[in-house]
């Protein structure tokens, strides 16, 4: 953040900086410049001073000041002093302060030494004596050949010293040339492999803090739509790779060499998303800053908490890193073993499967010669999805036969291998998962530790984001698990969590649970009795007294230890519907304060939709003791029976959260799953509750007197374990639903979800399949129904459609079964499954409060359209190929008051076979909307919009994403490319035509071949012979050749990494005899314009121009004129900005428009703008013969303009640019319209 660092410096040094001579520091007008008074003593002449950073965005590292005086009528020695104060470079403002003082000080004195030299010793270090520089110039063993001296000694050369920094100096210029073209070479390599690559903080001037970033476009990487939205990414990104150097750039070898221990501390790695292919330095900076974590931000898995629910992840307007959906483990995998790693297959030979499966077994360990090395870490991977990727991902420039590897490029790529192919990693451990199903969101392998981790310390997504954005996808998760766990089917437990649950043997059987006689599940009294025998220490019953009316325990003498957060059960004796969970709030024994109670819901109406929540400050409890009005809880409050109303403080029965989950039987985790989840809140009140927090720490974790640990816990674990991309079709806004094109017709009344499942690859997969099977079929795919009752579906969105379980059996063969009458596959959908009471399990044994109340669902899934190759085709359309099936919608029944909009067909649908048309609830043929299926499947008529390319492939349309537009290569970074040596910095005081400035600059930058021409300019084809030129200047100032200096260098260099015809402009290095005098060629105008036409007509390729510049540059404007050819004058009827002595009107080119830190790159731009401007009239050439302009007329065109606007002539224009005729140096007068 420089403009940050620029301001905190400057406010720093108005308030503390102290010279006896120095007073009023400020800010002075122009951006980016300071202003002081020096006093000039014994006169007490007050010189006002600037100070300028000629660009703000290089503070407080590689900036420059320009410094001079405003001030009249100042000594000559100290106006001197002034010009020759030497490097301030990189300098501070209290530095830059100082030095100037202290050199007008020795001025003021008659002192000829070096102001440099007057500052502390911690001025006078070497910079380049750090980690990470030169190893020889740290090398002190030639001390011994020098003459020793010491205080004591007679004498001493004072060259000593001046001869060893020089020497030092010439070692470490020598390291950072190789240094440079080290991290060319490494940099081109990622160049090459496809990806954009930028720099940020002075790499290749050896800063010892600075960053490298690699990008690619999120569109390349083969990843499905699916998968796009269920991983928070949009293709339009950049998935971006920051790489931080502490210590300078360490190539790779340097840092296998420097072992484990400076690798982690040289070199450290962020991964996120950007909208741009390179982020600000500040926003680098920031990226590795130690920040308070906040939710969306912990973990990188998801939007911020400031994103809407309503946009679409990550396309904000952030400049900054962006964060993504593993980006926490990514980034822990990558710092943590990424270069050890990379040794193991430098030295063994392994690739990326071997050396992560070496880096697991051996923990990381060195590599031992004497250890002899399984044969398994060679093994080729297996991983049939690879090979479906593109090279992106699956590209290893490790394993190419390079002699020097790029650490960029090798890094990039080992993240993309963990990005796009997340799925097939823990998260955890980073070992590969072995499980028999495919999922489309990246989870934790089967170990508890890594289960463990992942929840407690947030390596999932972010529950809180999908709250706010689709609560009713969270409701249909939890009603899914509720009625699984409630029909005692939950086979995949939350395990390894570490919950701490009352004991269900001490708590009251529920009706709603009626445990079906099944493999997995006993009654309840075998329930009770398990736990007694396994739990070594059981829970029991202790007593208190209950003060109600201050919701408060008071304990008896020794019966119980209670701790502030643990939760608790309590029961009222005697009234049933006293019972509650709460949180002990403080403990003062034996007063136990609570928090308000929560009190699982019997009743089959959810919460008040409308429930408000309270503050601390309202609640007369005090802070802390509520976050919700008790009234409002999803279960009565607690009444008031005769036998309390007779006993002040009733004694109860007191359950303490102290067994631990993974302890109990199978089916009393059922029981328990179901307790915990009824103490929830409803899924929309957790929606309020988040966005009442707005602006805060937005987590569930704050809700700490509602949600008890062990319910916050399951909550987790159903949201993170769900790897299916559930997505809300039908809006639900109060009450109703608002149509959609993404609804399918013919299903009115069922909630409708789209819903994807399966690898990332998987839709590739799925395709290919069409491809390879279908051929040029009309209709490749075909819709059908598939059924299975409630309980079925939690396993069903994580584990996928597969025929492992036989469930209603398998009369026509083995495979998913489906059918195109939804009223079939109604009847799998679990209307006939009863409980013992009688009731269905659609209409009772769901979550309480869940909002929808889900009775029913079912599924459309998408099948090649190949029925004489599946198992069956007749009644039952029974397929066994997993490959052939994509879901694609999810429909559900529910049971609340919801008014569904007029069912309407999309207004762009899909076509489908008319033999295999499914039909709907209404007996009609469903209607499917086009967005049913990816955007590189739709029909040839299809418009692709944005300019994105069709390629068209059998009956099949796909998108190139690769030719999206692009963001613009900052020019540093086109440099860092192309620069292959180091210019020599001379810089001669005063500039003399013998002196050549071609050569400062000839062969410095190698240019860059481009294969075909775009323009009829050819470069170094003019003849300057006859060119009427203003007579070299015979002035120079340190300021002003210092300055031009540096912008040369930089035009130079933006010259050659544009091609000639999108620059527009050439400066030929054989014309500058004079740094003080450019000449430049305006060519390759759009050939629309009159200019352009005037010039093919005279064969003309270019506009000549003369670009002057004064001693006061660049605190004035250089003067800019045309040579040849001549313009038709604006009388005459021409335009283009061009005066009738060929200067070019412009205020920029004034004083009163001109600015310091303008450069020369913005000033073409914007002349040659104007010469291609038609407002009021376009610029034309003069008829007839080709002539020049002449110096004299130009000068006076020049000063007439000014004083026909109104703008300043910069003060030095006469003394610069005069001819021998005196005439100028008086004011013209103001010449008629």
């Amino acid at each position: 953040m420089p403009r940050k660092a620029f301001v905190h410096d400057l406010q720093q040094s108005i308030r503390t900086f102290s010279h006896f001579r120095v007073s009023d520091v400020a800010s002075g007008l122009e951006d980016g410049s300071v202003t002081f008074t020096y006093t000039h003593q014994p006169a007490g002449l007050a010189i006002v001073i600037q100070a300028l950073v000629t660009d703000v965005g290089e503070y407080p590292s590689s900036h420059m000041y320009m410094v001079y005086t405003t001030s009249e009528n100042i000594p000559a020695h100290l106006s001197t002093a002034l010009e020759d104060v030497g490097t301030l470079d990189g300098c501070n403002i209290s530095q830059m302060l100082s030095k100037v003082a202290k050199t007008l000080d020795q001025a003021d004195a008659g002192s000829q030494a070096n102001p440099l030299d007057l500052d502390d010793d911690a001025m006078d270090t070497d910079d380049h004596l750090v980690d990470g520089s030169d190893p020889e110039v740290e090398d002190d063993s030639d001390i011994g050949s020098e003459e020793i001296w010491s205080p004591g000694s007679p004498s001493r050369n004072d060259n000593t010293r001046t001869d060893r920094r020089k020497s030092s100096e010439l070692r470490s210029r020598g390291a950072i040339l190789y240094s440079n073209r080290r991290i060319r070479s490494d940099l081109r390599a990622v160049k090459q492999a496809g990806f954009r690559v930028g720099h940020l903080g002075g790499l290749i001037d050896n800063a010892q803090d600075c960053f490298v970033t690699v990008s690619i476009r999120v569109s390349k990487l083969g990843i499905s739509e699916e998968a796009m939205h269920a991983w928070h990414l949009n293709p339009h990104q950049y998935f971006l790779l920051l790489i931080r150097y502490t210590a300078g750039y360490r190539s790779l070898d340097d840092l296998i060499a420097s072992g484990n221990f400076h690798r982690s501390k040289a070199v450290n790695f962020r991964v996120g998303l950007s909208q741009h292919y390179k982020i600000p330095l500040d926003e680098a900076v920031q990226a590795f800053s130690q920040l308070k974590k906040k939710y969306g931000s912990s973990s990188g898995s998801g939007p911020s908490e400031n994103t809407d629910a309503n946009e679409t992840p990550g396309m904000g307007t952030s400049k900054g890193l962006q964060p993504l959906f593993i980006g926490a483990p990514l980034q822990d995998l990558m710092n943590e073993r990424l270069l050890a790693m990379i040794n193991y297959r430098s030295a063994m030979g392994f690739g990326w499967a071997g050396a992560e499966s070496y880096y697991i077994d051996h923990q990381g360990s060195n590599l031992l010669s004497e250890n002899i090395v399984d044969n398994k870490y060679y093994a080729p991977e297996s991983s049939s999805r690879a090979a479906a990727l593109p090279k992106f991902v699956t590209n290893d420039h490790l394993a190419a036969a390079v002699t020097k590897a790029s650490l960029p490029l090798i890094a990039m790529q080992f993240a993309l291998r963990h990005l796009v192919r997340c799925t097939e990693f823990c998260l955890v451990c980073h070992e590969r998962v072995e499980a028999d199903f495919e999922a489309l969101k990246p989870y934790v392998c089967s170990k508890p530790l890594c289960l463990y981790q992942y929840m407690a310390f947030g390596f999932g997504p972010s529950i809180e984001h999908d709250i706010i954005a689709q609560p009713h996808v969270v409701d249909l998760l939890i009603s899914f698990c509720y009625s699984s766990a409630a029909l005692g089917t939950l086979k995949n437990l939350p395990t390894g969590l570490a919950l701490a649950v009352p004991a269900p043997s001490l708590m009251p059987a529920r009706a709603q649970y009626p445990y079906r006689t099944s493999p997995f599940s006993c009654t309840p009294h075998e329930k009770t009795e398990q736990v007694n025998i396994k739990s070594s220490n059981p829970s029991k019953f202790y007593k208190a007294k209950f003060d109600q009316a201050n919701m408060e325990l008071i304990l008896s003498p020794g019966e119980i230890v209670l701790f502030p957060n643990q939760w608790i059960y309590v029961t009222v004796p005697g009234t049933v519907q006293q019972r509650f969970h709460c949180r002990v709030i403080e403990a003062l024994h034996p007063t136990i304060r609570l928090g308000p109670p929560v009190c699982a819901s019997d009743v089959s109406e959810p919460q008040d939709s409308k429930s408000q929540f309270h503050t601390t400050a309202s609640n007369p409890r005090g802070p802390g003791s509520s976050l919700v009005d008790p009234s409002r809880l999803p279960a009565p409050t607690l009444p008031s029976s005769e036998a309390t109303k007779a006993a002040k403080y009733p004694e109860v029965d007191i359950i303490v959260y102290d067994q631990n989950y993974d302890d109990l039987s199978f089916a009393d985790k059922q029981y328990t799953t179901c307790m915990l989840l009824e103490t929830l809140p409803g899924v929309l009140d957790m929606k309020r509750y988040l966005q009442s927090k707005s602006g805060k720490d937005m987590s569930l974790k704050e809700w700490q007197d509602r949600i008890s640990p062990a319910a916050a816990g399951v909550l987790r674990w159903i949201i993170a374990s769900n790897r299916s991309c559930i997505v809300e079709v039908d809006h639900l806004v109060d009450g109703s639903t608002h149509a959609s094109e993404e609804r399918v017709s013919g299903m009115p009344q069922w909630m409708q979800f789209r819903f994807a499942q399966g690898a990332p690859d998987k839709e590739q997969r799925f395709i290919q399949s069409i491809r390879d099977v279908t051929g040029q079929q009309q209709y490749p795919s075909l819709y059908a129904w598939h059924g299975s009752p409630l309980q079925n579906w939690h396993s069903i969105v994580r584990e996928g459609l597969h025929f492992q379980d036989t469930a209603h059996g398998r009369a026509f063969g083995h495979g998913v079964y489906h059918a195109t009458d939804v009223s079939t596959s109604l009847g799998y959908s679990g209307a006939h499954y009863y409980h013992g009471d009688g009731s269905s399990a659609g209409s009772s044994g769901g979550w309480p409060q869940s909002h929808l109340k889900i009775s029913q669902a079912i599924a459309l899934n998408e099948i090649v359209n190949a029925p004489l190759q599946f198992v069956s085709h007749n009644p039952h359309l029974v397929v066994a190929q997993l490959d052939w099936i994509q879901t694609r919608y999810l429909f559900v029944k529910i049971n609340n008051s919801t008014t569904f909009d007029k069912d309407v067909p999309p207004k762009e649908i899909y076509a489908q076979d008319p033999k295999y048309t499914p039909t709907g609830s209404d007996r009609q043929k469903i209607v499917i909307p086009i967005t049913a299926v990816s955007k590189s499947r739709r029909p040839l008529t299809t418009e692709a919009k944005n300019g994105v390319k069709k390629m068209k492939t059998g009956n099949i349309v796909e998108t190139d994403d690769c030719v999206l537009l692009s963001d613009d290569t900052d020019v540093e970074d086109r440099q860092i490319l192309i620069d292959d040596e180091e210019g020599h910095e001379n810089k001669p005081s005063v500039p003399a035509k013998s002196s050549h400035y071609s050569n400062l600059f000839k062969d410095k930058v190698k240019p860059k071949p481009y294969e075909t021409p775009k323009t009829d300019f050819v470069p170094g084809t003019l003849d300057s012979t006859n060119l009427p030129l203003l007579e070299p200047p015979s002035f120079a100032t340190p300021m002003a050749t210092k300055a031009l200096q540096r912008e040369l260098n930089s035009t130079l260099k933006i010259q050659e990494s544009l091609p000639a015809h999108e620059l527009g402009w050439y400066i030929n290095r054989e014309l500058l005899n004079n740094i003080y005098q450019w000449i430049i060629e305006l060519h390759s105008f759009e050939s629309h314009l009159p200019l352009a036409k005037d010039l093919k007509a005279k064969d003309l390729k270019s506009v000549v121009l003369e670009v002057r510049f004064g001693k006061d540059y660049p605190m004035s404007p250089p003067f800019v004129r045309i040579i040849r050819p001549r313009f038709l004058s604006f009388m005459a009827g021409g335009g283009g900005h061009v005066t009738a002595g060929g200067a070019l009107c412009m205020e920029l080119l004034t004083n009163s428009g001109w600015s310091a830190v303008s450069n020369m790159e913005s000033v073409l731009l914007q002349v040659r703008l104007a010469m291609s401007s038609t407002d009021p009239k376009p610029a034309r050439l003069e008829p007839g013969k080709v002539r020049d302009y002449s110096v004299g007329e130009a000068i006076e065109a020049y000063i007439r303009a000014c004083h026909a606007h109104g703008w300043t002539v910069p003060p030095d224009f006469h003394s610069s640019y005069a001819v021998a005729d005196n005439r100028y140096d008086r004011p013209l007068p103001i010449p008629p319209a």
